[in-house]
This record gives structure tokens, C-alpha cells and sequence, in this order.
């Protein structure tokens, strides 16, 4: 039997699927009812088309899949157009390779295989037939096109991201493997990736490589790139390739960059596979358990994990979170529970704190010794437990800085009474003396270097512009404060914030879209971020400064001064700008400066 893949020649690297221009009015453009075909006939009823952007163009055979106008795709060796499951309702891809009769006959052991795959992390291969020039096959469509694409729009996604993206892909490659006969992919990269963006869901695709292990593979198949060394070779190789693969797909993942860029030609990067060297990007790598994954299974075939070692790694640790589900009126009896998300199950593990005699490093080595929890999450759960006790300690807190902020608002009052009774016995005073015109006409001898004195009393104040930046630290402080729990989405808090900054609902919008293309769903998610994390989420400052702080309840300016007013002084001798009254309203301490 010969060795040509599905859906394209073997040894020859391809980029069909993914549309070049990800934001074209093909990619982007909606589907329209196509309501009105009849269930059989060779072709389609005439459709009204005022009223659609697309329309049918081709039937199957079996009159099921309706092929639409809408390009989502074009290469060397595969054509995919959106269509329309007409019995399922759902939209799917339908996939085009040119090809003889005699070969698509060849291909029945792939189709056999893409048949017999069903796991949620791989794409679904529905059906296929051969039709006059054409090898045809539909399968499930993912709305967000492949994961190389994804990161582009991205950048460089957060280190949460990745584990996540790799935990999926990693149980799509042990099903394929724990086949009898295992199942090699052979072309595993992130141009094979294909991502659900709305709710971070990640399939393998391109199943056309794809061959039983009946004892070692010869075929010469894959991306130069991320082909490991024995592919090149005549030894034969095995699943451990498909390991190979995805340790360079990682490493794009974290860099943003493919593998081997320096490279300019497949010839080099042979030559450099085949001696054993690396790629340049792989020294950008800075977390130590990343780059410790990669060089395992990028390493020497004997000693590359397995999917399920991997997914047993350090790095691909399940990071848990903690809620707080309850609480009483003096906030000392919480209620709170461990979620470990992203498993085949949703994991919970719930318990009782006593604020009052219970410490968090107590209760988490009790969970630990009684085996109801893993040591490696110590530090984790005990860093969340802690978090979530001052959050409850902040209202309290907050409670006493408004009451002894009232105390000196009311000392305030009474000292500008007093000095207001002041004022008006010194305008008494003025009001008894003579008429200017009776006052002897002479001017006070002054000393040499003496200082002038100030004949009047009286003062007019004139308030400095404030800056730029007083104006947008008094715009945060007018944010609503606002608790919020880790489960509430994070759409909440965007809206509260934008509001609150004056930004508008869409504003609003463009900074939860940006959270949500890091994945980032739930409060949790949000207070989970590094400051790393924050930067690379693409917000402006005035943005990331914004949603920090309605996160955490605080004003962005907690010391800040108020306007400093100029005092002007009348005098004899003109008028003169006094620095000296220039005082802060405030101290640094918070309290009133008893000068102003």
C-alpha cells in the first residue's frame, strides 16, 4: 500500500487550513439560514439571496452537507469552505484535496482510522467520498481558527493559557497512542491546532498524516520543523515522534516564535536537526520547568516521555482555586472549598475555618496529613486561604478609616468656625478705625535685609489647574468599591470599572475582550495574574490601573495631595505670590494638616 497521506502527498508540508488573512471578510462574514433545500434531489432549490450573505454551491451525495460560498481556507493541497450539517443543524468544514480515483482506493486505511477516532480533544471526522477530481471530507469546524493564529492575535499568551491549551492537547495524543495499534499523528504543530476561542477549547486536526503502528514507520512525513531526527533517517520510528512535536509546539507557544527561524531553507534545518542542535528560541525560554519540559521531549528518542508522564510533569500541574461559599455576620465561621478546574472532573473538596483560632497553614497541613490533598499544593491553597482573609479584614478596615476620617471632618468644621467668629471680630475691629484719608502720610523706616511687612490681612486664594494625572486618580477614586467573589465573572467588575472611570460601555467592551482572549473568565482567574501577566494583557495603563484597583477595593491614590492653592498678599508695595501658604490638605499619615 502506498504511503500517501490524508489529505495530502506524504513529505510535503502544508498550511491549507488556516486562512492567511484571519480578519478577511471570508473569515469573519456570518452564515445565513439556508432553510428550503429539499432532503433529495442532485440540486438545491433556487435560494432568496437579498436576504443572505452566503448560499449552497454543492451538494453531497447523500444530500446531507450543504457546501457554502464562504472560503475559509486555501493551500497547495487542501481547499475548505464552511457548510451546513442539514440534519444536525450545525456548521462544519468541508474539505477539498485534488486527487485520482486510484488513490483516494489507498486511503482506506487513513479513513478507517479517521473513522474510528472520537475524543473530545481531537476534531471529529464525519464523512467522505471521492468526487470526480476530488477527495471530499467533512469535519467539525472550529470558530477560531488554529492555535499559530490565535497566539499571533495574542501575542504571547500567559503561562495559565499554555498549561491549559497543552493539558487538552496532551489527552488527544494518549488516546491516539494507547491504540492497539498506537495511532501517529506525525505532523503535530501549532498550525494543526484548533482552538474554540470562547470558551478556550483545543483539538487536533489534520488527521490526514495519521498511521498505524504496525512495528516501525519509514515514511518521511511532516514540517521540517518539528520532525525529530529518526524521521529523517532509515531506522524507522515510532509514537515518541508525536512527543517530539510537541515539545517544539510548546516552545512556539512560549515564545511566539517558530522553531528554527534562523533557518532559511529545509536543507538547514535537517542538517541542524540531524546533528542534534537546537533552536535559537529555545534560550529565550525563562521559566525553569518550561524549559526543562521542552528539552525532555525534544530529547534523544529512548528517553522522551510518554503523553501521560507528561501530563504528570510539574509544569502541567492543575492549579486549584479557593472560594469562599459562606460566611456569618462577624466574618469568623467561613465556609470555603477547593476547586480543581480543567480535569476530566470537577474536583471540590470543601471545609470549615474558624477566622478566630484557625490559621491557614494549619488547616491545609491537616487536609494534607489526613491525604484529602496533595502536598505539592501547600503553598498554593495556604497563599489563597491567607488572601481570602484579608479581603474579609479590608471592609472592617475601611469601616474605620471613614469613622476616624468623620472625627477629623468634624474637627475641620469647628476650627473653620472658630476661625470664621475670628475673622468677622477682626472686620469689627477694621470697620471702627478711621478713613484712610485721616492717616498720617508716612511710610515705616525698614532695616537693611529686613522683611516687608503686610499692612492687610485680607487674602484671596487662587487654585492651581490640577494635572493630568490628579484628574484621572480623582476619576479612579470615584470607581465603586465593590466586593467581589472569585466565581463571579469578570464582566462585572469590567463594567463596575468602566462606569465608574467614565469610559462608556465600549470601552468597556475592548478591555473585557482583551481579558477574554487570556482566558480570563471568573474574578479568580483575574487575581491569579502576575504582574507579567498584567502587561501582556495589551491594556492601557490608565486600564490596568483602573481594573487593579476596583480588584482590590482601593483608591489608586490613597497619600495624594489636594490642589495646592497660591495665596496672593496685598501689600503697599504690590501684589506678591506667598510659597509659604502653599500646605497639602492633607498629611501623609491621612490626617488633616492643622495648617490648612
Amino acid at each position: 500500500m502506498s504511503h500517501s497521506s490524508l489529505p495530502r502527498p506524504s513529505g510535503v508540508k502544508s498550511d491549507a487550513y488556516p486562512p492567511s488573512n484571519p480578519r478577511s471578510p471570508e473569515y469573519t462574514s456570518t452564515y445565513a439560514s439556508s432553510t428550503g433545500l429539499s432532503s433529495s434531489g442532485d440540486h438545491p432549490p433556487p435560494l432568496n439571496l437579498d436576504s443572505v450573505s452566503e448560499r449552497v454551491i454543492e451538494l453531497s451525495p447523500n444530500n446531507r452537507y450543504a457546501k457554502l460560498n464562504h472560503l475559509l481556507g486555501t493551500g497547495a493541497f487542501k481547499v475548505v469552505h464552511k457548510a451546513i450539517d442539514r440534519e444536525e443543524g450545525i456548521e462544519v468544514a468541508w474539505n477539498a484535496c485534488p486527487t485520482t480515483k486510484a488513490e483516494f482506493n489507498e486511503l482506506s486505511e487513513e479513513i478507517e482510522i479517521l473513522k474510528m477516532v472520537r475524543h473530545p480533544n481531537i476534531i471529529q471526522f464525519y464523512d467522505c467520498w471521492y468526487n470526480n477530481t476530488e477527495f471530499v471530507f467533512v469535519t467539525e469546524l472550529m470558530t477560531s481558527g488554529t492555535l499559530r493564529e490565535y497566539i499571533r492575535r495574542l501575542s504571547i499568551p500567559n503561562v495559565r493559557v499554555v498549561k491549559r491549551w497543552c493539558r487538552q492537547i496532551l489527552r488527544g495524543l494518549q488516546y491516539l497512542h494507547s491504540h492497539n495499534p498506537p495511532i501517529i499523528h506525525r505532523d503535530i504543530k501549532c498550525d494543526n491546532i484548533f482552538i474554540n476561542g470562547s470558551h478556550g477549547e483545543v483539538k487536533i486536526g489534520d488527521m490526514g498524516t495519521a498511521k498505524m503502528k504496525w512495528g516501525k514507520k519509514y515514511t518521511v512525513i511532516g514540517t521540517p520543523e518539528f520532525m525529530a531526527p529518526e524521521m529523517y533517517d532509515e531506522a524507522g520510528y515510532n509514537e515518541s515522534v508525536d512527543i517530539y512535536a510537541f515539545g517544539m509546539a510548546l516552545l512556539e507557544m512560549v515564545t511566539g516564535e517558530y522553531p528554527y527561524q534562523e533557518c532559511t531553507n529545509p536543507a538547514q534545518i535537517f542538517k541542524k536537526v540531524t546533528q542534534g542542535v537546537k533552536p535559537n528560541c529555545l534560550s529565550r525560554v525563562r521559566e525553569k520547568e518550561v524549559l526543562d519540559l521542552i528539552n525532555q521531549c525534544i530529547g534523544d528518542e529512548k528517553d522522551r516521555p510518554t503523553a501521560q508522564q507528561i501530563l504528570e510533569h510539574p509544569f502541567m500541574a492543575i492549579e486549584p482555586e479557593v472560594l469562599l461559599l459562606e460566611a456569618n455576620e462577624t466574618k469568623t465561621q467561613l465556609s470555603m472549598q477547593v476547586v480543581f478546574k480543567d480535569m476530566d472532573k470537577l474536583s471540590r473538596l470543601k471545609f470549615e475555618f474558624n477566622a478566630e483560632t484557625d490559621t491557614a497553614e494549619q488547616v491545609v497541613s491537616e487536609m494534607i496529613h489526613e491525604q484529602v490533598l496533595s502536598s505539592r499544593y501547600q503553598h498554593l491553597i495556604t497563599t489563597e486561604i491567607n488572601r481570602i482573609l484579608k479581603e474579609l479584614q479590608r471592609p472592617m478596615l475601611e469601616d474605620d478609616r471613614h469613622r476616624e476620617e468623620s472625627r477629623l471632618n468634624r474637627r475641620s468644621a469647628s476650627a473653620r468656625s472658630q476661625g470664621e467668629r475670628d475673622d468677622d471680630m477682626q472686620r469689627t475691629r477694621s470697620d471702627s478705625r478711621p478713613p484712610a484719608s485721616y492717616l498720617p502720610d508716612v511710610i515705616p523706616m525698614q532695616r537693611e535685609g529686613s522683611r516687608p511687612s503686610s499692612t492687610s490681612s485680607e487674602h484671596s486664594t487662587l487654585t492651581r489647574k490640577p494635572s493630568q494625572n490628579e484628574m484621572d486618580n480623582e476619576m479612579y477614586e470615584q470607581i465603586a468599591r465593590k466586593e467581589y467573589a472569585d466565581d463571579v465573572l469578570v464582566s462585572e467588575l469590567v463594567k463596575d470599572t468602566a462606569e465608574g472611570a467614565g469610559r462608556g460601555v465600549e470601552k468597556g467592551n475592548e478591555w473585557l475582550q482583551r481579558l477574554h482572549n487570556q482566558d480570563i473568565m471568573t474574578i479568580g482567574d483575574l487575581r491569579q495574574l502576575t504582574d507579567p501577566d498584567w502587561d501582556n494583557l495589551g491594556l492601557t495603563v490608565f486600564a490596568a490601573r483602573a481594573l487593579k484597583n476596583a480588584l482590590t477595593g482601593k483608591p489608586s491614590r490613597q497619600n495624594s495631595a489636594a490642589a495646592k492653592p497660591l495665596v496672593r498678599s496685598s501689600s503697599s508695595n504690590g501684589v506678591a505670590l506667598s510659597n509659604a501658604a502653599v500646605v497639602p490638605a492633607r498629611t501623609d499619615s491621612g490626617s488633616q494638616n492643622p495648617l490648612s
